[in-house]
């Protein structure tokens, strides 16, 4: 619930008591026991700039408008609401040192380090589809067919494939690339049968 709509709440509620024919002020007893707070609270709020609708003087009974006391208990408590500087620092180094916490119990795991492990990866990947798999490949393509298989028409593709993806871009749409790829693949494996 919002400041506001905590304010207009209030207002409902002092619009109801107006409507009991409640009195316009209260003395501070009668605004305690509505509140449900002690007098000597009042008392200390008082000094702290609680509105007093008629100020008696020493001795005699102050009176006090509902609405006026409770809109500046909502704005009072707004304002204690706030950050200040020093609790937003605290928060913030808090908030640091849970982080750092985390990242050491391997619970969380920053961008960086998973860029950093992501091109490891990928490196790892790339070496292996260069170097170990096409001889791999066409050896065991060669026992299969029968025929020898020219090791560099597999290392091509790949390559091709590896130079694809390093300029992926999830935003192009070119349909007509993987056609175009598979119809020359589908000509080179032709060739090889012949």
């Amino acid at each position: 619930m919002t400041s506001a709509e905590i304010l207009d709440a209030c207002r409902s509620a002092i619009a109801e008591w107006r409507r009991l024919d409640m009195p316009e002020s209260l003395n501070k007893r009668a605004l305690a026991e509505m509140l449900l707070i002690s007098e000597r609270s009042l008392t200390d709020w008082q000094s702290k700039g609680m509105p007093v609708a008629h100020s008696a003087g020493r001795g005699a009974s102050n009176e006090y408008r509902p609405i006026d006391v409770i809109e500046w208990m909502l704005r009072r408590a707004a304002l204690e609401a706030r950050e200040s500087a020093k609790d937003r620092l605290d928060r913030l180094r808090g908030d640091q040192i849970e982080r750092e916490i985390l990242k050491e119990d391997g619970v969380l795991v920053l961008p960086d380090d998973l860029d950093a492990e992501y091109g490891a990866m990928v490196e790892a990947a790339r070496a292996e589809l260069l170097f170990n798999a096409p001889d791999a490949l066409a050896a065991e393509l060669s026992t299969i067919l029968g025929v020898e298989v020219d090791v560099s028409v597999i290392r091509r593709h790949i390559e091709d494939a590896l130079n694809t993806l390093s300029h992926y871009d999830p935003g192009d749409d070119d349909a007509d690339a993987p056609a175009d790829a598979e119809g020359q693949a589908e000509a080179e494996c032709e060739g090889l049968d012949s």
